[in-house]
Parts: structure tokens; sequence; C-alpha cells
């Protein structure tokens, strides 16, 4: 169950980064359930998008202070780097998110960044890294759900070239991912992305076939 294991992964993971698990149960149908923090903010996307779109209707860059701009990018850097050391802890554990992306990270109102949906995340067994804390194993024994045939786990505009092409994952195809993510922070758009997501998915394998 996706839902199972999103709450066993998301609960074995006690890092600020990350949103944490209250409780996990099941209904008197069988069903789990799983009850969070509620998180106020806005996405990274949002954010993003609000930091490249000009103040004001019909305004131009030129009409924004450049040192507002600086100390915009800066404070979109800072959660940024806040990201990369919540997936850095996730991978010291053994746990892949496969499914990065500035929609899934959010900002909070008091300095607070969380990557959050961990719906396809793989717990390895594995941290290949010394860890106080050990590899993370889900209570249910399930690691993570299955790849449909034919259809690549993740969002197409940042997934790592092996998932575009259904190959097995690491901790890389999530620094993959980030990397897509910073440059879209950057540059202000997805540089894969495509008007369909097949279209998406091919830009991702063609430019891994560049550095090959």
């Amino acid at each position: 169950d996706p839902d199972l294991i999103e709450a066993e992964i998301t609960g074995g993971l006690e890092h600020p980064g990350i949103v944490p698990v209250y409780a996990l149960g099941r209904y008197d149908n069988g069903r789990p359930y799983y009850a969070m923090r509620f998180i106020r903010g806005e996405t990274l996307r949002q954010a993003i998008e609000r930091f490249h779109r000009p103040a004001g209707e019909g305004a131009s860059e030129a009409s924004v202070e450049p040192s507002e701009r600086v100390l915009g990018l800066r404070q979109l850097l800072r959660r940024f780097l806040d990201v990369c050391n919540a997936v850095d802890y996730a991978h010291s554990r053994g746990v892949l998110h496969r499914d990065l992306k500035p929609s899934n990270m959010i900002v909070g109102k008091h300095g607070e960044t969380l990557v959050v949906d961990w719906g396809l995340a793989k717990a390895t067994g594995s941290s290949g890294e010394p860890s106080e804390e050990g590899a993370l194993r889900p209570p249910s024994g399930q690691d993570s759900i299955e790849t449909l045939q034919g259809s690549p786990l993740g969002t197409p505009a940042y997934m790592s070239p092996e998932q575009a092409d259904f190959q097995i994952t690491d901790k890389r195809s999530d620094l993959f991912s980030v990397g897509v993510v910073l440059a879209n922070l950057i540059l202000g758009h997805n540089i894969f992305k495509g008007p369909t997501a097949e279209e998406s998915r091919q830009r991702i394998l063609k430019q891994a076939m560049t550095f090959e």
C-alpha cells in the first residue's frame, strides 16, 4: 500500500527538513491512516515563480532594485541548501525520494523548509555510508511501490535519465533531480519540460546521451 509505505518511511526519518508523522494505525476496515504535522507555507515552485515574476502589473525586471533581487536569490538558495541537507539525511538512512521537484518542497513562513510527498520513496535497506541511525527498514517489510510496465516513477521533467529509461535507480538519481531543481530556481523555468510528459522524458534521455 503506497500510503502505508509513505507513512512508515516518512515516520522513520527524523529530520527538521522532513515532515514528522505523529501517529500510524488502521481503520476498522483495515485501511491504514497516519497523522502528520500540518504545514503552513507555499511550495518552492510558487516561491520560484514569484521571484521571477516582475513586481506589479506590467512591471519589468529593471524596475526591481538589484539589491532586492540579490536578497531574494540568496533566500531561495538558502531554501535549496535546506532541501539538499534533508535529501542527504534520507540518503544516509538508505532512502531514495524518487520524485524531487519544487512542488514537493514547502517553504514555511518562519524559515522552515520541508521535503514532502514521499509516496514514491524507496528504502534500499543499505545506506552505503556510515550512519549513526543505520539504514531505515519499514516495519511492514515493504520498501517501495513497484514500477508499472511502461510507466516510469517520478515527474518526467525532473526525473533522472535512468528513471526515464526504466532502469534501477540509486541516490545519484535524486541528485540529478536536485540539480534540475537548482537550474529551475536560477533560470525560472524547467529546461527539460516539454508540451507532454513523453516529450519531457525524451528530452531527458537525449540530454543524457550527450554525456556518454
